[in-house]
């Protein structure tokens, strides 16, 4: 009977590292970053040197990850771990975030919670395993889950699941999403009197990252959207499923806050049916009712994990100034695309909706200048003073 406990676990593992490797090879986006999602224990004692780690026997198990040897997050506890079962650790301050050119390391504890053996200390299950991001690049190669063996205690290993971070610079002070495309607003067939609206292509633009660099099957397939041609089907559904119309004899298109985050959703249902083995992806909104440190904290946070945010603008900022503002694509509100901040500088990295360019020549912070159509940058003093509302899609 063990023998066919330990081999279902082997066939099960085996499968899981596969599964996983095969299908990291459909997934093109490069990444700085990693987020270990959840830690599937393969292999662990119940106790060492002749001694059990608790009173009944069967370990409580959680993860601790430190940076520079310094504690930083810990998992959830998985009770009364048994073999021929595979703890899987996913809570707590789960997903860890192992940014590149830092050093972390992970450790395997017993939760000692009855006060019996080891007079409730928290004893080491695992030594301090070395986790870096360049380390497991060069080593492994880029893949989805990360089989790891303890150099120094031979009857523990574990597999990470996780998630390259797409195109993020992994940096608390300064974040930058590379190749989400910048989109102009066209006019909509068949009358070619009316422009597509702001909205609908910040949209696009966010749907569009989710597709090409996420492998989510999130635009409409007619368009065949690889990042590089204008997704016009992808925008007209859009905007009817986001109600998105001129008022009058306008040439603009306005469309609503709520009706925005309606067609989002329903895009992102039809991503979720159509995309096999990644994780479900929702739409999120922050309204501009709340505290502007709120947003301002939410709007770094999503977009240092990868999640471009739609910013809906109660003001034009100045870096937005210029023949743009002065022409027929801007009235009242307007819709941009954030794709990345930095700290030092004290500046956030747009995308204006107001010239069309391939995905490619989004390559970094570089690129963003002040009244740039397509790649525009604007400082943190512009954008709070516009009050935004924040709306994005996210895992």
């Amino acid at each position: 009977m063990k023998k066919i406990v330990k081999l279902s676990v082997v066939i099960f593992v085996f499968t899981l590292i596969n599964a996983n490797t095969l299908f990291s090879k459909e997934i093109t986006s490069s990444g700085d970053g990693i987020l270990i999602k959840s830690i599937h224990v393969t292999k662990f004692p119940y106790g060492r040197n002749g001694k059990n780690f608790d009173k009944d026997q069967y370990p409580d198990l959680y993860f601790k990850l430190f940076l520079n040897r310094k504690k930083t997050a810990q998992s959830n506890i998985v009770k009364d771990c048994k073999k021929g079962r595979i703890p899987i650790l996913s809570g707590g301050k789960m997903p860890f975030r192992i940014e590149q050119n830092k050093l972390y390391h992970l450790q395997m504890l017993d939760h000692d919670s009855d006060r019996g053996v080891g007079s409730n200390r928290d004893e080491e299950v695992s030594s301090m395993i070395q986790i870096t991001w360049s380390g497991l690049i060069s080593k492994f190669g880029k893949k989805d889950s990360y089989l790891i063996k303890d150099p120094r205690y031979g009857d523990v290993a574990f597999i990470l699941m996780v998630e390259h971070v797409g195109g993020a610079v992994a940096s608390g002070s300064k974040a930058y999403i590379k190749y989400v495309k910048p989109i102009d607003q066209i006019k909509v067939p068949p009358k070619n009197k009316v422009l597509e609206g702001c909205g609908p292509v910040a949209a696009a633009m966010v749907m569009g990252y989710w597709q090409t660099e996420q492998g989510y099957k999130i635009m409409n397939t007619a368009d065949r959207y690889n990042g590089n041609q204008h997704p016009t089907q992808t925008i007209l559904d859009f905007r009817k499923k986001s109600d998105t119309r001129a008022w009058g004899n306008q040439s603009q298109s306005a469309t609503r806050k709520m009706k925005m985050v309606d067609a989002l959703q329903s895009f992102v249902g039809t991503a979720n049916s159509r995309t096999y083995g990644r994780p479900k992806l929702k739409v999120d909104i922050l309204w501009s009712i709340r505290r502007w440190d709120e947003r301002k904290s939410r709007l770094k946070k999503e977009l240092r994990e990868g999640s471009p945010v739609i910013l809906l603008l109660k003001k034009t900022p100045p870096c937005l100034t210029g023949k743009w503002v002065n022409s027929t694509k801007v009235v009242a509100d307007h819709y941009i695309v954030a794709v990345g901040f930095d700290d030092a500088k004290k500046e956030y990295y747009v995308m204006p909706g107001w010239s069309e360019k391939k995905k490619s020549t989004s390559t970094g912070p570089n690129v963003h200048k002040k009244e740039d159509p397509a790649h525009c940058k604007c400082s943190y003093k512009e954008i709070a003073n516009a009050d935004p509302s924040l709306i994005w899609i996210k895992r």
